[in-house]
């Protein structure tokens, strides 16, 4: 399970690059995440006019997500109680060591649910994209990914308070 995780992760990456961002997807702030992006419709959306999207293209992408948001709340959900509950035994003075690991079983097996779902998403929408479309969804990622890094570098170049 261990293995499957970093393959999962490079895959996301290879995707994010291929044309889309799995992360964009992800959004749910209710479990704690700090620096969520956007779901992917509302960003195609933001960006239609230069993606060459119309009003028919965007119905369907948003019916996309629409669709794939119940089982996704349900995943990350699930995923946020087994953190819970792993803080919860860690906190306990003498954790039940095969408890804690079966429980970071769970939890792994839950994160591959979830990024798998979050997959499939992703590929549905994509494929509802030109190939020119797609490459233009590359350079809108890029930027992004541009400007976070030069907002992260002047962050951390200015003093804490």
């Amino acid at each position: 399970m261990r293995t499957l995780r970093p393959i999962l992760l490079l895959l996301v990456v290879l995707l994010a690059a291929a044309g889309g961002s799995l992360a964009a997807y992800a959004g749910d702030h209710r479990h704690g995440r700090k620096h969520e992006r956007p779901p992917l419709d509302a960003l195609l959306e933001r960006h239609a006019e230069r993606l060459g999207l119309d009003a028919e293209m965007l119905a369907r992408i948003r019916a996309a997500a629409d669709a794939s948001r119940p089982e996704h709340e349900r995943l990350a959900d699930e995923l946020h109680a087994l953190r819970l509950e792993m803080r919860e035994r860690l906190g306990e003075d003498a954790p039940d060591r095969d408890a804690v690991m079966h429980l970071a079983d769970r939890i792994g097996a839950a994160e591959t649910a979830l990024d798998k779902h979050r997959l499939t998403t992703l590929l549905e929408i994509r494929a509802l994209l030109t190939p020119a479309q797609r490459q233009e969804l590359v350079r809108i990622f890029d930027e992004r990914r541009r400007e976070r890094h030069e907002a992260k570098g002047r962050s951390e170049a200015s003093p804490a308070p």
